[in-house]
This record gives structure tokens, C-alpha cells and sequence, in this order.
């Protein structure tokens, strides 16, 4: 080295020849070192000289890399007392360095990847080039660090995204790959709280998913926050679906009065909602610190791959839910076709036994004559094999044996001519309301079995209902799309007719409502029932090519939904004759209708029409935003299914608002976890609906006004929540 350098600079003298020529050459060194000295200064990677295994100088990019506060913090060390005691294989870090070193020397270059320890203690992966300049084991050498923390950050990212995918093949539970993906987070954001918030189906609220760094009782507060702006960083973030950047919680008017983040200490929070990529709204994933913070942009980042590997995830864990349910679905169709075919089989055999029975009972019985003492006992015999018999016809009516002799019939004549029997059978204190569709509800039926399933459905009902009560008989008609028939393997697309039988008894738990249709099954006490009451009723809906459903919960009552296929000719012959009534009623409302299924689409704009209101259609948004601006006069009321090709139905509303700033939407969807209502004049139909309860929906927005769920509401906020 020049003996009259300084510690810690670097002369190109040391690496040039010091001969004595003329000043041509001179003058040409100065220059070479002017230039080297420039580069060395000024470059972004850290230039070092090792020598005698101590670095002897270093560029202010070195310095910079290990946040020091001059060269004293590098010049005179050794590579191994600046990186911490093991390197990440587990070597001590002398042993390495030295390694390394003498490898250098020997090859004539070296680059290997090093962990240095920082001057705040923390550790910064780069990658090391060592260019021996002199020879010799204690010789100097040209040292290069370049920062691949990034690199290497992209890379543990790509690999947790990988493991957890592999978790998700190998069938990992949705809580335990969500706490995979916050221990990713909080590993590359030291001093990152994280949680993950999971919609519930109708997204009106966030649930607990994962946050194992966050205080139990903080998790339990926050689970069921509601969707809505203010609510904190993750309900505001979730309803506007767009990312909240709260740098100080502490005064924010979105945490006011939230006193569980002040015991947590909490002081930053920054959500990013977690979304499928059909837009769906899945949930939120949060950032929280410990002090007032902003995120940079290598923490959105983060972020933003945490929102992304969540919404598979959950997205993941939603798909098989859906699945398994279908899969069980089927399990059961088959199982009740088995035994079916078994009833079926029993049944017939059992009527050939009793066939006999009957025969020789009544022969002995008019042997007998009228006042022989044995009569009486003989009578009993006679009327045991007719109380048989009955059941022999539910089991072959379960089993689907019997033979049918079917008409085109109103099931709405059928109701109004058997509602007598039906308020005889059952109990006084029990309330009995029919709503029958208008129009009629023609379906292909024998009439006894559609009376059959009245009375089992009603007796059913009677006995849910421990003291008043009401039952609710409905009919009306639908359309069963395609969406519908997703969900149940079995089910015939097209126009049906609902024969909708409600109660307001004890309702059923689910595990009780998985199996309702089996044979012989019954929750009542012995001797109430044979448990063949529902199992006929099916068997008999089944024969009929129809689909029957039925939704209870314990203590909000039960509803059983039958869909008979429609007759079509005897509903046009019907419609026919009242078309001209229903043209008279006073509608000068035109109505957008946007929805992919044609069926669905023609379905409804018949209906509309038939009603007098102006219809204008589009099986897709793009369709429906060109008919938008063509149309030359108002629009006063959009109708749209929410999941459809191109954007969503709230997006569509959207675009829709910025040139029709009042108008009102009406959604529709076989999906309510799919729904997430946009606006103030937002109302919401389930499918499959009834055209009575579109039309319901449609009058109640245009001539009152009115906004809300029409298939229910929610109840109050219960209290303070962020």
C-alpha cells in the first residue's frame, strides 16, 4: 500500500506501476486513477480492499449499505466481524470467511452469497465478489457487495406461495394455510401484526381467519365487524374494495371510540380488501404496528402478494365447500334411489302377502254370519290389512312403483278445493294462508298425489308447532337456470311451478334436515309417526320430474320448496285469456334487464311486458351499457344478475350511475354470498324467484320508494366496532 494514503481511502497507485517515465505516462496514470477513484466513489455497489484479511477501505455505497456512520464503521474489520456469528447454513462466519478467502486466491475470483450484519443489528443477504490484486495468501483483494435482499424476498415470496399451494393440494384446513400466509408477512415486516378477515356469505360482516400475533381478546372484538364505511380500516376497506392507509389510529375517525385497539396498543393499520378475480369480495388482510407508520412501497408490495396468495385461498376453500356439498347431494339422491328401489321391491312382495290375507279374511268372515262371536276379531283382522295396505302405497309411492294416471291440472284449484280438508286436519290454534299465483299453475299431475303431498306437508307443519302458529301455502312460477341446476345434480332446467309450503314451528338442525326424506326417519316420539310422511312426499315429487327443497334453521320455522315442471301449453292457453286484464294496468315505466341466461332473460321480459311496462334487454353488460346510451328517453330501473361475463352487476350499476344519477337497481343471483349490494336504492331477489316476487320487488321500487332485501334483513350494529 502507499505509505501515504489515509486509512480508509484507496490509491490507483497501489494497483499501477510506480515507474518513473516520462510525464506523458505520468499523466495517463493520474487520469486512470482519476477515473477509477470517480467509479469506486460513485457506484451503488459497495467497493472494499481486503487486505491481510481486513478491509482497508471502502466507498460510501458500503457505508450506506450497512447504515454506518463513516468508514470506521468497515475500515479496519474483517469480513467476519461484520456478518453475525452463523452464516445461513449453519457455518460460523470466521470459519466461512476464511474459507472463502483462501478460495479466491486460489481460483482467482470468487463470488458466494454472505450475510452481513447492519449497524441496527438487523442482517442484509448480498452477494460477494472477491478478485484477488496481488498474490498470496494475506495478498490484497478487490471486494464487491451488491444487496439481493429483494431478490432474495422475491424469492422466500415465490416459495411460501408455492408451500402454501401445496398445502392447498394436499387439503390443509382454511386456518391453517391463512396463518401460513400471516407468518409470511410478519417474517418479512419486522414488527408487522397481521390478521386476516374473513366475509361471510352475504358480506355484511367480517369473521376471525387468522392473527396469532394479535391479542385474543383484539380477535374477538373485531370478529363479525360489519362491512360498512367507518368501521375501522378492514369494514371500510372490505366496502369500498379498495385499500385504507390509516398511518394513526389514535384520533382517526374511523377507530373512534374503539377501545380494544388502545389495549392492544396498536397504532397503524393498513387493510387491503382480499378479492377473487371476479371481483367478489372474500375478506380483508390487515398491517398493524405498534406505532404511527406509513407503508413503503416494498410493504405494499407485500401486501398486496398477501391480499393476492389469501384470495386463493380462501376462494379455494369456498369452491370445495361448494363441491362436498354437491358431492354429499348426490350421495344422498343415490342413497334414496337405493332404497327406493328397495321399498319398492318390499312393497310388492308385501302386497302379494296381503292380497291373501284380505281375501281368506273376508271369506271366513261372511261364512261366520253376522251374530257369530268371532266377527268382531275377524272385522280387526280386515281393518290391519287395510291400515297395511295404506302403507304398502307410501312405500310404492316413495319407491316410485306405482302407477299414476296423470292430467294437466291448476295446482291452484287443487289447494282452493282441498284447502277444507287441510283446515280440518289440523289444530284450531294453527293459522292457515294460502297465496296462490295468479294466472293459474299448470303442471302434468295425478290429483290424488298432489293432495297426498298436501296433507303430509301440512300434518308435517302441524306437529313443528307447539302451540299458535301459521302455515303459509304458496304457489307461484319460476324459472330453475342453469346456476340452479350447478347445485342440484338431477334438476331440470326450465319454467316450473312452486308449490311453497312455510311454517313458523321448532325448525331442524341441519344434521336433521340432511336426512328428512329417508324412509322411516323421524325426530317425533314413538308411536306419532312412521316416518314415511316426507319420504312419500318425495317419492312423489320425484315421479312427478320435480325438485324439492327445503331450508329450516332451529327456532325460525321451516319452508319446504316443491318445483313441479311447468305445463307451458295450458299456462299460454291461460295467459291468453288474461293478457288483456293485466294490459289495462297503468305502467309507463321502462326497465334495463341484464342477464347471461336467455331463459331467465325471455322469461322475464314476458312477464314485464305482459304487465305493461317497456323492457329493454342485454345478455351482457357491454350490450347493456350500448342500450343504455341509445335509449332516447329515461330509464327508471335497472334489474341485473351480479355475476355475468365481463364485470359484475354492481360494476355494471356503476357505470350505469355516472350517466343516471337516480336510478334505482334491483339484483338478482343464485348466490347471496355473491351479492353485495351498491347503493341506497339497492334491492336484492334471490334465485330462483317467482314472477310474483319480481313484479313484488319492482312495484314496491317504483311506486313507493322503498329500498332493503326482499329476502330479508339485519339487525342492529350491537354497539361500538371499528
Amino acid at each position: 500500500m502507499q505509505t501515504g494514503a489515509r486509512d480508509g481511502e484507496y490509491s490507483m497507485q497501489d494497483t499501477v506501476s510506480g515507474s518513473t517515465g516520462n510525464r506523458g505516462e505520468e499523466q495517463t496514470s493520474l487520469e486512470s486513477e482519476s477515473r477509477f477513484r470517480s467509479f469506486f466513489e460513485q457506484s451503488s455497489d459497495a467497493f472494499l480492499i481486503l487486505d491481510s484479511g481486513r478491509f482497508t477501505c471502502c466507498n460510501a455505497a458500503a457505508v450506506r449499505m450497512l447504515g454506518c456512520d463513516g468508514t470506521e464503521g468497515i475500515v479496519p474489520r474483517s469480513l467476519a466481524e461484520l456478518s453475525p456469528e452463523l452464516q445461513p447454513d449453519g457455518t460460523p462466519s470466521v470459519e466461512k470467511a476464511r474459507d472463502v478467502i483462501s478460495r479466491a486466491f486460489a481460483e482467482g475470483s470468487l463470488r458466494f452469497e454472505w450475510l452481513l450484519l447492519k449497524a441496527d443489528g438487523s442482517e442484509l443477504p448480498v452477494e460477494v465478489s472477491l478478485t484477488p490484486i496481488s498474490s498470496g495468501v494475506n495478498g490484497e483483494m478487490h471486494v464487491i457487495w451488491r444487496d439481493i435482499s429483494e431478490r432474495k424476498q422475491v424469492d422466500f415470496r415465490e416459495q411460501t406461495r408455492l408451500k402454501i399451494l401445496e398445502k392447498m393440494a394436499s387439503g390443509a384446513s382454511l386456518p391453517s394455510l391463512l396463518d401460513a400466509i400471516v407468518t409470511f408477512v410478519e417474517q418479512n415486516s419486522p414488527g408487522a401484526l397481521c390478521s386476516i378477515l374473513v366475509a361471510n356469505d352475504d358480506c355484511t360482516r367480517l369473521h376471525h381467519g387468522a392473527a396469532p400475533s394479535l391479542p385474543d381478546y383484539y380477535n374477538a372484538a373485531v370478529n363479525g365487524l360489519r362491512i360498512k364505511e367507518g368501521k375501522g380500516s378492514c369494514g371500510t376497506a372490505a366496502f369500498l374494495r379498495k385499500r385504507v392507509i390509516v398511518e394513526d389510529i389514535d384520533g382517526h375517525p374511523y377507530w373512534k371510540g374503539f377501545e380494544p385497539a388502545v389495549q392492544a396498543g396498536l397504532r397503524s393499520c393498513w387493510s387491503e380488501p382480499v378479492l377473487s378475480p371476479e371481483g367478489e369480495l372474500l375478506g380483508t388482510f390487515a398491517t398493524y404496528h405498534r406505532e404511527p407508520r406509513a407503508p413503503g412501497d416494498n410493504e405494499i408490495d407485500l401486501i398486496e402478494s398477501a391480499a393476492h396468495l389469501a384470495g386463493i385461498a380462501i376462494g379455494w376453500a369456498r369452491d370445495n365447500e361448494r363441491r362436498n356439498a354437491l358431492e354429499e347431494h348426490v350421495r344422498q339422491m343415490q342413497k334414496m334411489e337405493a332404497v327406493g328401489q328397495l321399498a319398492g321391491g318390499i312393497a310388492h312382495d308385501f302386497n302379494n302377502l296381503l292380497t291373501p290375507i284380505m281375501g281368506y279374511a273376508e271369506i271366513i268372515r261372511a261364512a261366520l254370519g253376522e251374530g257369530h262371536s268371532c266377527r268382531p276379531k275377524i272385522d280387526r283382522i280386515i281393518a290391519a290389512t287395510m291400515k297395511s295396505r295404506d302403507l304398502v302405497q307410501k312405500l310404492l309411492s316413495f319407491g316410485r312403483k306405482q302407477n299414476l294416471v296423470m292430467s294437466v291440472l291448476d295446482l291452484n284449484r287443487v289447494i282452493e278445493s282441498f284447502k277444507d280438508i287441510i283446515r280440518h286436519t289440523v289444530r284450531a290454534n294453527i293459522s292457515v294462508h294460502i297465496r296462490l299465483a295468479p294466472g293459474g299453475a299448470y303442471i302434468l299431475a295425478e290429483q290424488g298425489q298432489m293432495e297426498q303431498v298436501l296433507l303430509n306437508l301440512a300434518v308435517n307443519a302441524q306437529d313443528a308447532i307447539a302451540g299458535n302458529g301459521t302455515i303459509t301455502i304458496t304457489t307461484g312460477h319460476v324459472i330453475l337456470d342453469d346456476e340452479y341446476v350447478k347445485r342440484n345434480p338431477g334438476v331440470r332446467p326450465g319454467a316450473h311451478i312452486l308449490l311453497e309450503f312455510a311454517d313458523d314451528g321448532c325448525g331442524m338442525p341441519e344434521e336433521v334436515v340432511r336426512h328428512i326424506f329417508e324412509p322411516f326417519y323421524t325426530t317425533k316420539p314413538a308411536g306419532r309417526g312412521t316416518g314415511l310422511g316426507l319420504a312419500t312426499t318425495f317419492g312423489i315429487v320425484r315421479q312427478h320430474g320435480g325438485h324439492i327443497a327445503v331450508r329450516s334453521k332451529v327456532g325460525q320455522g321451516t319452508t319446504f320448496s316443491l318445483f313441479f315442471p311447468e305445463n307451458t301449453a295450458a299456462a299460454a292457453a291461460s295467459a291468453r285469456h288474461s293478457v288483456d286484464v293485466r294490459l289495462h294496468v297503468p305502467h309507463d315505466k321502462t326497465i334495463l334487464f341484464v342477464d347471461d341466461n336467455e331463459m331467465i332473460l325471455e322469461m322475464v321480459e314476458g312477464y314485464l311486458e305482459m304487465y305493461g311496462y317497456t323492457v329493454l334487454t342485454a345478455a351482457l353488460p357491454s350490450t347493456a351499457l350500448e342500450v343504455a346510451a341509445s335509449h332516447p328517453g329515461a330509464i327508471d330501473l335497472l334489474i341485473t344478475d351480479v355475476v355475468m361475463p365481463e364485470m359484475s352487476g354492481p360494476e355494471l350499476y356503476g357505470r350505469l350511475l355516472m350517466k343516471h344519477a337516480d336510478l334505482p337497481v334491483l339484483y338478482i343471483s343464485g348466490y347471496k354470498d355473491d351479492v353485495t349490494l351498491r347503493g341506497d336504492n339497492a334491492v336484492f331477489v334471490p334465485k330462483p324467484f317467482t314472477a310474483e316476487q319480481l313484479l313484488g320487488s319492482i312495484q314496491m321500487i317504483l311506486q313507493e320508494g322503498s329500498a332493503g332485501d326482499a329476502g330479508g334483513g339485519e339487525g342492529g350494529d350491537g354497539g361500538v366496532e371499528p
